[in-house]
């Protein structure tokens, strides 16, 4: 006779699942997340192998371990929008009191600070840095509308994105 599902399991994959991929996204960057990834896709393979050959509580196994990767596999497809606001919320304070301490930019520039960056010597394999910007009159709110890639006044270098974290 068939034993039901137990909910323990699955209710336990998906809190570790979900917690351990929200601090790969948050303390993380793109490599630690693509090893993440990996190695997530290493130990479900190889547990449930151990699932099918221990056959017993298998279905409730393989539940578990079908459900933690699902979990992984949507933390990390939402990572493009979860990061920014991730790590907006735990170290805004510092960015915003290093940004304010920064010196006087030059004419017509914002004052900032950097932010976040990727990628591996040249444009071609992906280099990019992001910056804190503090914009006191707004000026970048349409443009966080429209995301159209462009030069802007006080930006001295092509903008690709622009997130608006918060006012100013």
């Amino acid at each position: 006779m068939k034993q039901p599902v137990k909910l323990i399991p699955v209710i336990l994959s998906t809190a570790v699942a979900f917690v351990s991929g929200l601090l790969v996204v948050t303390f993380g960057n793109d490599i630690d997340t693509l090893l993440y990834c990996v190695g997530v896709v290493l130990v479900s393979a190889l547990a449930l192998l151990l699932a099918v050959i221990l056959r017993k509580h298998r279905q409730q196994r393989i539940i578990a371990i079908l459900v933690f990767v699902l979990v992984t596999g949507m933390v990390v497809l939402n990572e493009y929008h979860l990061r920014p606001r991730l790590h907006w919320m735990m170290w805004s304070h510092k960015y915003k009191s290093e940004v304010l301490a920064s010196s006087a930019p030059h004419k017509n520039e914002f004052k900032h600070v950097e932010w976040d960056g990727d990628g591996w010597g040249s444009g071609v394999t992906g280099d990019w840095e992001g910056y804190v910007v503090f914009d006191p009159s707004d000026s970048l709110s349409a443009v966080a509308k429209s995301n159209a890639p462009a030069r802007y006044n006080g930006i001295p270098c092509d903008v690709t994105l622009v997130r608006r974290l918060e006012k100013q």
